[in-house]
């Protein structure tokens, strides 16, 4: 498989896991995303990746004393620990508001230092999610929410004004059924070429 029929394809997670073990990569906890990645690396060069996955917090596990000093080891993304990066955050700035994919940005970040072998506290963290929520306009789009994206382009395209979720829905159902891109722009050349040559 090239790296653009595995783009060109829809995989769900389990599907992703499986092919990844099949070709030899760690898979643990990752995300749609990382597993994408690393099969895209694996296409491209042959070479398994030898990125090892963090190890997701397992139920009855403790958690991180939440201190600013504290080395993060075993991190909880719930309320407390976002209320408390939160209320460090805005001990500094006060008039900062919080900005839409900060906490996936900022888990992002975490696992990236953390596979890296770097030693975080959540002071670190607290100054990254202060540098997210400085940067100017909008964060990034998430890019593992391909189906999400999708709906969000389809209901800003004037042309869908008045069309329900079902309908939004249906499309993403469409372009995901056909090879090639999965992202609205694909669906409405699709439905262009469809149109003229009918």
């Amino acid at each position: 498989m090239s790296v653009e029929e595995f783009d060109g394809g829809y995989f769900y997670a389990a599907d992703l896991k499986a092919f990844a073990r099949e070709l030899g990569i760690a898979v643990g906890r990752r995300h749609k995303l990382e597993l994408e990645a690393l099969i895209r690396d694996y296409l491209r060069t042959g070479i398994v990746p030898l990125a090892k996955p963090v190890p997701g917090r397992r139920s009855g596990d403790g958690r991180d004393t939440l201190a600013a000093e504290t080395v993060v080891q075993i991190y909880v993304d719930d309320r407390r620990t976002k209320d408390f990066l939160r209320d460090l955050v805005h001990a500094r700035a006060p008039s900062l508001k919080d900005k839409s994919g900060q906490w996936y940005w900022l888990n992002d970040w975490r696992r990236t230092q953390l596979q890296a072998g770097k030693r975080i506290t959540y002071a670190d963290l607290a100054n990254r999610l202060l540098e997210l929520r400085r940067t100017e306009g909008r964060l990034p789009r998430i890019p593992a929410a391909r189906f999400n994206n999708f709906i969000t382009d389809f209901r800003a395209d004037p042309v869908n004004k008045g069309k329900s979720r079902a309908e939004a829905v249906a499309a993403w159902e469409c372009i995901k059924s056909v090879p090639g891109p999965k992202t609205y722009a694909a669906y409405a050349a699709l439905k262009s070429s469809r149109a003229s040559s009918t």
